[in-house]
């Protein structure tokens, strides 16, 4: 598969509309390694970005944020990564930060799709999706290749050795919806498809970890602002859906921010074909009126003005600022309109026994029988 190296001042450009299906955030688990002897590969798939750990060692040798292994293989080493869940791939980052004179010189990519736990190479077909490529020391390598089918397994390839930092799959969430009109799922979860396209702020925390798996672990794993100093200050996200969908109700979860909880918040919706519409845009349609917030709990709602419309985005607006850890977002798919038009991916409806247990993973939000709706 032929591939394109992309300067690290585009990644935004290239790469903002996908989701990092590897991280650990979303689940990802680092299976199986060849060799591991210096550093361990679980570093591969952390959020956080590589700390330098020069002048420190252990029993093995000088520490590292990242995976090592030992010199002089005659062959080349691997790792077996099992995302966080489905979908189609688009791009990787190999990062060698601080790995210098003995960063792994090359690197190669291949996936797999598999309802059984991958362990060994030998386990499941592979596709190669990037060819040997060359790395150089204590940078980040960023690599976009043409959409690809479904995989929910990657294996990095080093040659012949060596050490990687960080290793993040970039691609797009293949959903999972009931098929059951009645049955509802939050539609904002990173699992169903949904993203954060557009924050006002988020100097503190992310606005995209809102939408991810769990309640998080601190504050780091939510979304927070700057103090402001105006009066009337707001702050806001968008959020794309991961489908079109009647709503129904939302969740508004300040786990962990105790002292720095938003005073209050409002939320509103629209349907729209554009993936970032106009925050000030006249379509916007008030679901909950500003409401207050408290710290360290989850807060539920039922929703206004959603009988009977399909919405493709939920604006949450936080007075005057302050954090959030989760926004959930609950409603019934509209499966069988122009609503699936208006996602920037295209579908296809899978029965669920085609991949048996690959989406164990997926939120516990869900109810009822199952299809999955997939990106091609």
């Amino acid at each position: 598969m032929s591939y394109e190296s992309v300067p690290l001042e585009d990644f935004s450009k290239v790469f903002s509309s996908t989701t990092e299906l590897s991280s650990v955030a979303l689940g990802g688990k680092v299976l199986s390694v060849s060799d591991e002897f210096f550093a361990e590969a679980f570093h591969l798939i952390l959020v956080e970005p590589p700390p330098s750990l020069a002048g420190q060692y252990g029993s093995n040798g000088e520490l590292y944020s990242g995976w090592e292994t030992r010199r002089h293989n005659p062959s080349h080493d691997w790792c077996i990564i099992k995302l966080g869940t489905i979908g189609t791939l688009v791009g990787f980052d190999a990062d060698t930060t601080h790995f210098d004179g003995n960063e792994a010189p090359k690197v190669s990519v291949e996936a797999a799709l598999s309802s059984k736990e991958v362990q060994a190479p030998g386990d499941v077909k592979w596709t190669e999706l990037l060819h040997k490529v060359p790395i150089g020391p204590s940078s980040r390598h960023l690599f976009k290749i043409s959409k690809t089918a479904r995989f929910n397994y990657v294996k990095l390839n080093i040659y012949p050795d060596g050490g990687i930092a960080r290793f993040r799959v970039y691609g797009h969430v293949a959903p999972v919806y009931p098929v059951e009109p009645w049955a509802t799922v939050d539609l904002a979860h990173v699992f169903s498809g949904g993203r954060v396209v557009f924050t006002s702020d988020q100097h503190f925390g992310t606005a995209s970890n809102l939408i991810l798996p769990g309640r998080g672990k601190d504050m780091g794993d939510g979304w927070e602002t700057t103090r402001s100093r105006q009066e009337g200050h707001k702050d806001w996200v968008i959020i794309k859906l991961g489908i079109g969908a009647i709503l129904k109700s939302a969740e508004i979860d300040t786990i962990h921010f105790k002292g720095n909880f938003p005073e209050s918040f409002d939320l509103h919706a629209l349907h729209s074909l554009d993936d970032v519409p106009d925050s000030d845009s006249a379509d916007w349609t008030p679901i909950l009126p500003r409401t207050k917030l408290g710290p360290h709990r989850q807060h539920f709602f039922e929703l206004e003005n959603v009988r009977k419309k399909v919405y493709t985005h939920v604006k949450v607006t936080i007075y005057p600022d302050g954090g959030i850890k989760r926004v959930r977002i609950v409603g019934t798919p509209d499966l069988h309109s122009g609503a699936l038009a208006s996602n920037t991916m295209d579908w296809e409806i899978i029965e669920l026994n085609e991949v048996d247990d690959i989406i164990e993973s997926k939120p516990s939000t869900l109810h009822g029988s199952w299809e999955m709706v997939s990106s091609l």
